[in-house]
């Protein structure tokens, strides 16, 4: 049996002399699966789950349909800061049961976590229960065969979804060490860990998709990223209108009252945040008039919290005094007032909207964030054909 180590960047032999990925003449052409299995776990090489042994072949061709060379570093993934070959990605791609058109899927997002703005190192070792949550958008939903109906969060049965997000997160794991306990100390867990990708509706929606409401034009699709919970699902109960009247304003309070929970990250932290509102449901918002636009402003200027209640006491008295301040939110946030209505995102851009999900009855899900700290969206194209990485959004705009 070859003890090899390529998924971390390197042969475990080239490793005590070289810091980059290991030739690919290194790669074994064939591997007992069941020798994998049992190396896999003693190597450490997976979080738990099965994977696929990354034989020579499978890699070979993911990497070839990239056009990139084998050896094109990508950067440094923390907290490990193992070197990201696009041959080491393609190993924990292979093994993640990706095909090679989901390989520049996977490059893009990696570059687009690696962003200064994203916080890629916190972002895997917080306490909070955030991971990045990968979301394709664009005509490369329905050429990768990506779902985007029922079961949205957990991939829909589509490969495409489960493999994208598997293989993000085992270049964090064999490439980052993002280990339990140490170095990553999540109090609960989030269950996205294991694979967090979902796609946005690219035909059935009324408004502009999320990457061209974030200033990327592009012809094939792109990806974002973001450091989110898991989906709060929003259940339209006790709204009703059975004469036709109109009934989107009712609905959006309901998000905004989801939003602005007192024990969420968000009322405390600001930052960012994501609505996933379903198609049936933006059909209905769209035909009242409502723009995603519209959308934002509204939700950022109903999700607000009473200062008196976001920031109590023992005996339950608002905490005013300057050392209970939030410095991290805006000068513009009285804290001085009890009364103050303090808005969850830092402003209405910072409220993103995706559609999709099950064509059926109108609903959504709020995925709050890691707040001010970091994991801010991150927008990336999709590569035309080849490379990865041609376009991009501008970091600094997306910190904001």
């Amino acid at each position: 049996m070859v003890e090899f180590d390529h998924t971390r960047g390197r042969t475990m032999e080239a490793s005590r002399t070289q810091d980059r990925s290991g030739a690919r003449d290194t790669l074994p052409e064939r591997i007992d699966h069941a020798d994998w299995r049992e190396l896999s776990y003693r190597l450490r090489l997976t979080d738990g789950l099965p994977t696929f042994p990354p034989e020579r072949c499978q890699v070979e061709r993911l990497i070839e349909g990239t056009g990139l060379p084998a050896d094109h570093v990508i950067g440094r993934i923390p907290p490990g800061r193992r070197i990201a070959t696009v041959e080491a990605i393609a190993a924990n791609a292979a093994m993640a049961g990706c095909l090679p058109e989901h390989l520049p899927v996977v490059l893009t997002a990696i570059e687009a976590m690696l962003a200064p703005g994203f916080n890629l190192a916190g972002v895997v070792t917080t306490t909070h229960p955030c991971w990045p949550l990968t979301i394709v958008s664009g005509p490369a939903v329905r050429a990768l065969g990506m779902e985007t109906r029922e079961s949205l969060f957990n991939g829909g049965g589509a490969r495409a979804n489960l493999a994208i997000g598997r293989a993000i997160r085992l270049v964090l794991w064999n490439l980052g060490s993002a280990y339990p306990r140490e170095p990553v100390q999540e109090i609960l867990g989030h269950p996205g860990r294991m694979a967090y990708c979902i796609a946005e509706e690219p035909e059935n929606t009324p408004w502009e998709s999320i990457h061209t409401a974030r200033g990327v034009e592009t012809p094939q699709g792109a990806v974002t990223v973001f450091a989110c919970e898991g989906p709060q699902i929003v259940n339209l109960w006790g709204v009703a209108s059975p004469d036709g009247d109109p009934i989107a304003e009712r609905w959006l309070e309901m998000i905004a009252d989801q939003m602005c929970a007192r024990g969420n990250s968000n009322t405390h932290t600001m930052g960012e945040l994501l609505v996933v509102i379903t198609p049936s449901m933006a059909r209905i918002l769209a035909a009242e008039g409502w723009t995603r636009a519209r959308v934002q402003t509204f939700l950022w200027e109903r999700a607000r919290r009473r200062l008196g209640d976001i920031r109590v006491d023992p005996q339950g008295r608002p905490t005013l005094e300057r050392a209970a301040h939030y410095d991290w939110w805006p000068g513009w946030v009285d804290q001085s007032d009890p009364e103050t209505r303090v808005p969850v995102t830092w402003s209405a851009e910072s409220i993103h909207i995706v559609v999709s999900g099950a064509d059926s009855i109108p609903c959504a899900a709020v995925c709050p964030s890691w707040g001010h700290l970091g994991g801010f969206a991150m927008t990336r194209a999709l590569p035309n054909s080849g490379a990865s990485g041609s376009s991009r959004t501008d970091e600094e705009k997306n910190d904001s």
